[in-house]
């Protein structure tokens, strides 16, 4: 079946990996900044996360990782407050683990396939935090973040 003209369809911008290159181990209940600055310059109101990551010890069964973000110069050069555990403000949503299957020290891939994109000006700059909520585990170090940008058009 072809797709009609005019009809809904989704335009995927470039995929970024946007963590900041330190990739420290994230403790359990603790937040950690997850990326350096990252700049949506195709201003797409949604985007979709990918995590590659490892727990150091033992798999949990319980928990999320949550994503957070901040925009930054929503006022001129003014920026709110980072997210921290006590201050969880523009969540982004939660990778899901996959709670068996996999050993403590592999790496495995999560998602978060949608994610709304809060937005206060054109190429909006964005920082992102990872809360890691309750797994009773340290993430390991060498982790990887990536964003793809995408919006919704009409088909040509």
């Amino acid at each position: 079946m072809a797709i009609g003209t005019n009809s809904t369809i989704v335009f995927w911008g470039t995929q970024d990996q946007i963590d900041d290159g330190s990739t420290a181990t994230v403790a359990n209940n603790a937040m950690s900044e997850a990326s350096s600055a990252w700049t949506n310059d195709d201003d797409s109101p949604f985007a979709q996360f990918v995590l590659e990551c490892q727990f150091d010890t033992t798999f949990p069964t319980v928990g999320s990782i949550d994503l957070y973000c901040r925009p930054l110069n929503v006022q001129s050069t003014n920026d709110p407050l980072a997210p921290t555990t006590s201050n969880l403000v523009f969540y982004v949503g939660s990778f899901p683990i996959p709670f068996a299957g996999i050993a403590a020290d592999n790496n495995f891939f999560t998602v978060i396939p949608k994610a709304e994109l809060p937005g206060f000006q054109t190429e909006q700059v964005y920082e992102f935090y990872f809360h890691n909520n309750a797994s009773g585990q340290t993430i390991g170090v060498d982790w990887n973040l990536w964003v793809t940008p995408f919006t919704y058009g009409p088909h040509p």
